[in-house]
């Protein structure tokens, strides 16, 4: 396997060229990995990046313009091979275009790249979609990662919370199907933090919009540890795991899986983005390591 490896005085990371994953984040002084060990009998994702769909579509397939596409969970990118386009010690930008994956596989030409960057105990991901085609293109884009939690083995899941930068007081909550596709039943909720319990995901992923936070925080209960992912610019929020996993995802979106029912093109989709032909659409989070 292809990887690449960034680092600076605090973080050691190795990315897959295929899928354009973070596979690994050390800490450079004590050692200590942060990510989840992507153990295949349970989980063998670490962090893919989710692109040109978030999620599950129906029929795992797309549509535009009387064609359809099939898609896999979370789209292609996670499985395409990656070329490497800038490189430093600290810095790495990586690129698929489209077009050349087949005519048969999406209906627009894009070049989508990933670079990350490392500042300090902060790793940077930023994604651009630059609009190759002669057409306004439609597509999703997310994060997924998934964080080793306990940190340690001598916690439980249960001390540990997940906690918005702020109250929200208007946080929507969105029902999923066991496969994933959203019911369009909305909980309306008013809190900023979340304990952790054994079966906090035992109906798989939480599913947010509508918060006012600009990150949200991993943070040990007992201590000062805590790994805080920023939220600006992506207005669709899953957390999951599999039930009695040692991991926590953090994901991220623009974008999400389709609505039960839907059966319509790529550009009626709901939370769908779009670029103009010869433009750029761009998002940019951080991860911050604090212990």
């Amino acid at each position: 396997m292809q990887q690449i490896k960034l680092s600076n005085q605090s973080l050691e990371v190795v990315i897959n060229l295929i899928g354009a994953e973070v596979r690994s984040v050390k800490n450079r002084v004590t050692g200590h990995e942060y990510m989840w060990n992507a153990n295949p009998d349970i989980w063998a994702g670490v962090s893919p990046v989710l692109f040109p769909v978030v999620g599950k579509t129906t029929n795992g397939e797309l549509k535009f313009a009387g064609k359809s596409y099939p898609q896999g969970n979370h789209g292609f990118a996670r499985s395409s091979l990656f070329k490497v386009i800038a490189q430093s010690d600290t810095d790495v930008t990586l690129q698929i275009i489209t077009a050349e994956l087949g005519a048969e596989v999406y209906p627009f030409n894009l070049a989508f790249k990933v670079r990350y960057s490392l500042d300090k105990s902060e790793l940077m991901t930023e994604y651009t979609v630059s609009n190759l085609d002669h057409q306004r293109a439609y597509f999703s884009v997310g994060a997924h990662p998934a964080f080793k939690c306990p940190f340690d083995d001598k916690h439980l899941i249960t001390d540990y919370v997940i906690e918005f930068s702020e109250p929200e007081l208007n946080l929507k909550l969105h029902e999923i199907t066991p496969q994933a596709f959203f019911t369009g039943k909305i909980e309306n909720l008013n809190f900023q933090k979340l304990n952790l319990k054994a079966d906090t995901f035992a109906n798989d992923a939480l599913i947010y919009e509508n918060y006012s936070s600009s990150h949200i925080t991993l943070r040990e209960k007992d201590s000062n540890r805590q790994i805080c992912v920023s939220l600006s610019g992506f207005p669709w929020l899953g957390l999951w795991s599999k039930v009695g996993a040692d991991y926590v995802c953090i994901e991220p979106w623009c974008g999400h899986s389709d609505m039960l029912g839907f059966n319509g093109d790529i550009n009626d989709k709901s939370a769908i983005e779009d670029v103009e032909p010869g433009l750029e659409w761009s998002r940019r989070y951080s991860i911050e390591y604090g212990y």
